[in-house]
């Protein structure tokens, strides 16, 4: 997924981890052919042992804490049983990205080393752990208070935005990172994959509602870059969401959406390639792409009901369909001869476009 091999969490070049970094095989013993074939790090990262990890994150952990927190608190929140789960957790964390990311190489070691964004991971499965600790005899308001400036202090370092109050699965991977931000009540499943610029957030700006206002994410969801996920909706498992989409409603799992243009995404895997929406007049909109000769084309609405569209003229290129403004959660749907469907966002931006153009 990356454009330039050697990058860290912000995206920027950084430099191979040095060489007898990582432990050398005992001698005598030859590498496997693929290895022998691999780069340098990948080689080593073959090889790597993670008996020094354990030791780094229990350190870094007790780091990131005590920054906040007196050493009496720090004891307090961080219990043996409590300290080795996050540790658990982060272990699974970095051993994930530097499988899943080809630049590193397979190395934990070149990850932990370079990878800034993973340290965002890490605070997160900190301050998660603080404010989750109510086993303890700190006042729910202290640990929220610990658990929120661990993640400001992320935050500030990363570039990535985590609210502790987020619930996030195993194995999670923010891969370069920067401009991401993950709302409080946020659930994301296991072994998620999310690129820079994601935003799960909550549909309004000021004054939302204090429940359940951002996105439920399930399991192996991949998040390409600056997609946004807005309101409480819900993603189903295996889903790739491409890169700049806005998605406002929910996604069934197995899917695939990617950008068309900045009205529109795609699921499934479609024959049907579409440009664009073009108003005509006030009722009347031209949908313009190819393979159209044959398409259906209906409304929805977000509950799934459906509203018939009446089709004026069709050709391979373009249709032109009589369509009384919508509600607002609908959207035009086009499906082709396979039953895969092309669902248009934000038809409203068309009857405002009428409008402001002057027709009645």
């Amino acid at each position: 997924m990356h454009e330039t091999a050697g990058s860290n969490g912000t995206g920027q070049r950084v430099p191979a981890p040095r060489a007898g970094s990582t432990p050398k095989p005992p001698p005598g013993d030859k590498p496997s052919s693929p290895a022998a074939d691999a780069s340098p790090r990948e080689a080593d990262g073959a090889a790597e042992s993670t008996d020094a990890l354990g030791p780094l994150l229990r350190q870094e952990v007790l780091r990131i804490t005590e920054a906040e927190a007196s050493s009496a608190v720090t004891q307090v929140l961080l219990a043996p049983q409590r300290l080795r789960t996050i540790c658990a957790h982060a272990m699974e964390d970095l051993l994930a990205l530097a499988r899943r990311d080809p630049a590193a190489g397979g190395s934990w070691r070149y990850v932990w080393d370079s990878y800034i964004a993973y340290r965002a991971t890490l605070a997160y499965r900190v301050a998660h752990a603080i404010h989750r600790a109510e086993d303890t005899p700190l006042s729910h308001d202290v640990r929220l208070a610990v658990a929120r400036r661990v993640s400001e202090v992320a935050k500030v370092r990363t570039g990535v935005e985590i609210h502790p109050c987020a619930t996030i699965g195993r194995r999670l991977i923010i891969d370069h990172g920067l401009g991401t931000v993950i709302g409080e009540t946020t659930v994301i499943g296991d072994d998620a994959y999310i690129l820079q610029g994601v935003v799960l957030g909550a549909r309004g700006i000021a004054d939302n509602p204090s429940g359940r206002r951002h996105p439920r994410l399930g399991d192996r969801v991949e998040v390409g870059a600056f997609a946004r996920i807005l309101g409480a909706v819900t993603v189903g498992d295996d889903v790739l969401i491409g890169p700049g989409i806005i998605v406002t409603t929910d996604v069934p799992s197995h899917r695939r959406v990617r950008l068309l243009n900045q009205y529109q995404g795609t699921s499934g895997e479609c024959n049907v390639r579409v440009f664009g929406v073009v108003p005509v007049c006030e009722g009347v909109v031209e949908v313009h792409g190819t393979g159209l000769a044959a398409i259906e084309v209906d409304l929805v609405t977000s509950t799934g009901q459906h509203r018939p569209v009446v089709v004026l003229e069709r050709d391979d290129r373009r249709v032109r369909c009589a369509v009384n403004r919508p509600g607002t959660d609908e959207r035009l749907r086009i499906i082709d001869t396979c039953g895969n469907e092309t669902v248009l966002y934000n038809l409203q931006q068309l009857w405002r476009a009428l409008d402001e153009f002057g027709f009645a």
